[in-house]
């Protein structure tokens, strides 16, 4: 699992990367390879592409298992220049204690909470918007995954989220298209 993770990585930024200048390419990690020294050489071999990528690596929740090993991975991405994020957050465990721990550069919130968002009760509301700002005033960057109308989009923006991901603002495209 680990390799083939690495393999989809190695391959996506690399292709990627030349048409990405200047902005942040987000990659998956499998949860096996997370803290393993291939996972940090494979990210060494990344950085030093001639396009000189800006990585950000999405931490999915069921890594994140104590607070002393979030901070260790956070100051080894930070030491080479890496950003992260916590992925999924608000599905399965909220791991509130290691966000607050150890905040992410980016927060991207699981889109079984912000699907039809819009249309959720006001409780349900009041507690994203109460996560959005907590986000917020931790130095993070809240990113809203799964928006596909314009509703949801404009509930995030009035909520506090900075980014977007969905197909609102795109669908998956060949990188030769891009």
């Amino acid at each position: 699992e680990a390799e083939l993770s690495a393999a989809f990585r190695n391959f996506g930024v690399a292709a990627l990367a030349p048409k990405a200048q200047g902005v942040h390419v987000f990659v998956n990690a499998h949860p096996a390879e997370t803290f393993s020294d291939e996972f940090f050489q494979s990210l060494h071999g990344l950085l030093a592409l001639p396009s000189k990528p800006k990585l950000v690596v999405e931490v999915h929740e069921s890594a994140v298992v104590e607070v002393d090993r979030m901070r260790e991975l956070a100051e080894r991405l930070n030491s080479i220049g890496v950003a992260f994020a916590y992925d999924d957050f608000g599905a399965g465990q909220a791991r509130l204690n290691e966000l607050a721990e150890v905040p992410a550069h980016f927060v991207k919130f699981d889109m079984g909470i912000v699907r039809n968002l819009h249309e959720a009760s006001e409780r349900k509301q009041r507690m994203v918007r109460d996560l959005v700002r907590m986000v917020l005033e931790l130095g993070s960057i809240p990113l809203a995954e799964g928006v596909e109308q314009e509703a949801e989009a404009e509930i995030c923006r009035d909520m506090g989220f900075r980014l977007i991901q969905g197909y609102l603002t795109g669908k998956p495209v060949m990188v030769d298209r891009l």
